[in-house]
């Protein structure tokens, strides 16, 4: 046998093999079913060897007409219906994460809400602060003009003129802060509204489509 014979043998047989290795470890999501049979072998004639709720991630090791063997997270292997397996998350668990995320970022929120009133509280401080200071200034001005040889109230008066310039930095910086926790805060909420309206919505096309085909499924197995 030549070697150009031998190569391209060993190719043909490469490609027969590559479906069976591609295939192996794919993980894959039980359907939204209420819970679906895993049987000791790939026919309905071999014992259930227990129930595994919708949604539960497995891992396809290989197909044989019409069942898949698969592996749970915990290491056991059984057989299941292969048209019954998806692979992508089933549309609850997809809504459970959902909610999830959204419970988080209105968590964030409540949070950010908090930070927003406190810096408000401290701006409200620093602008009664102002005007006190303000009213100190423009006394000692008064002062000032009246005392021709006012030099430490001149002094003092442009100690107050500092102060109330660093005050308004201050207040400056405050509204900016409570500008940008603002802006978050009501991304949050966009973001919040958008999830719940999509999944929503997703549930609506997926869920009747669900029950039709569980009646299916029981029309079938009644048979």
């Amino acid at each position: 046998m030549s070697s150009r014979l031998v190569m391209l043998l060993l190719l043909l047989l490469a490609f027969m093999l590559l479906p069976g290795l591609t295939q192996a470890q794919q993980t894959r999501y039980i359907s939204d079913e209420l819970a679906l049979d895993m049987r000791s072998g790939p026919g309905n004639q071999y014992r259930i060897q227990q129930m595994v709720p919708a949604g539960t991630p497995v891992t396809a090791l290989e197909d044989s007409q019409g069942w898949t063997r698969v592996q749970l997270s915990g290491g056991r292997e059984g057989w299941v219906l292969t048209r019954l397996l998806t692979d992508t998350p089933s549309a609850r668990s997809q809504l459970d994460r959902v909610q999830q995320n959204a419970s988080q970022l209105q968590a964030r929120n409540e949070e950010l809400t908090v930070d927003l009133e406190e810096a408000r509280q401290r701006l409200s401080m620093l602008e009664t602060a102002l005007t006190e200071t303000t009213s100190e200034r423009d006394t000692l001005g008064r002062q000032v003009e009246q005392a021709q040889q006012g030099l430490q109230l001149h002094d003092e008066n442009q100690e107050m003129r500092k102060q109330v310039i660093d005050l308004q930095r201050e207040i400056q910086d405050l509204t900016h802060e409570i500008d940008r926790l603002q802006d978050r805060n009501d991304q949050r909420w966009f973001l919040v509204g958008g999830f719940v309206l999509f999944f929503g919505l997703l549930l609506g096309l997926i869920l009747p489509k669900l029950g039709w085909r569980r009646r299916n499924s029981w029309s079938s197995g009644s048979l």
